[in-house]
């Protein structure tokens, strides 16, 4: 049985909502990141940045949410970037092919600037 636990703060800088994740995301914790990317998307949030910083783990199920959501976001005229992953969340979006999908941004000020 999986321990993760993820933590999930939001803010806003101009018309960018960024979206911290703090902790791992697997298929136990996969479900809360949905219900906060389907949340920010109902309530007309259009520019997302994730903000990876403290994102220790991802997995499949986890970049499954990622890209459920970056279609219903295009889908909506959004556009969603990431924002300093580590070398394991990193490689794991490399491998998902993720990141050719989405801006990866070294850092959460770089990240806001692509979206602008």
């Amino acid at each position: 049985m999986s321990n993760a636990t993820l933590q999930i703060t939001e803010s806003s800088k101009d018309s960018i909502h960024i979206i911290s994740l703090v902790g791992e995301i697997d298929a136990k914790t996969a479900p809360h990141l949905k219900q906060a990317l389907d949340s920010a998307l109902a309530s007309g949030k259009r520019k997302i940045a994730l903000d990876f910083t403290s994102l220790t783990y991802i997995s499949s199920a986890g970049i499954g949410v990622l890209n459920a959501f970056l279609h219903a976001l295009k889908n909506s005229n959004g556009t969603m970037v990431i924002a300093n992953p580590s070398k394991t969340v990193r490689d794991t979006l490399d491998v998902m092919y993720f990141s050719k999908k989405v801006s990866v941004y070294p850092d959460l000020s770089s990240a806001i600037n692509g979206l602008k």
